[in-house]
């Protein structure tokens, strides 16, 4: 199980969180981090149809189409970091160490840090605009029905059912 938290130079001042536009490319890079010059690589342009992107990368036209990320949900990229969540008992005290009450214990809690905030990702195909049933696009709609599902009170989905049923 994983916990979000904000970046610790963020919590201590009221700077706006940084924001950015993931992109899903056609084809696998073979790099991880920043790069130096990104205009000499990467320099989308809007194209004449509505939500949509050309860019050209190592010689190829690519075609984008930006997702917009629903109303009272926000995108988030985020770092592993080595911290854990202390483990807490019911009662919230921590509990003592004892090697034969850590084999029964769960997994830690381990700490994902914040780095950037997105409303929209651009997903991008080689020889056309992404369409409405392309993978990636298709995803955000399925994960967001997928925690709406999950996150929704049982007593909502028994109530569901009885409405279903008659």
């Amino acid at each position: 199980m994983f916990a979000i938290q904000t970046q610790k130079t963020r919590e201590s001042d009221d700077s706006p969180p940084n924001t950015c536009t993931p992109n899903i490319l056609p084809c696998r890079i073979h790099h991880d981090g920043p790069v130096d010059s990104l205009e000499r690589y990467w320099t989308p342009s809007p194209s004449e149809q509505k939500n949509t992107q050309t860019a050209h990368f190592r010689g190829r036209k690519l075609h984008g189409r930006r997702v917009a990320i629903p109303d009272g949900y926000r995108g988030i990229v985020v770092t592993p970091t080595d911290r854990a969540m202390p483990s807490k008992t019911a009662n919230g005290a921590v509990p003592p160490a004892d090697d034969a009450q850590a084999d029964d214990s769960e997994d830690p809690v381990k700490i994902l840090e914040e780095q950037d905030g997105f409303d929209e990702v651009v997903v991008w195909g080689h020889e056309a605009v992404p369409a409405a049933d392309d993978p990636f696009v298709k995803g955000v709609e399925e994960w967001v029905r997928l925690a709406e599902a999950m996150n929704s009170s049982t007593g909502d989905t028994a109530a569901n059912k009885r409405g279903a049923t008659g």
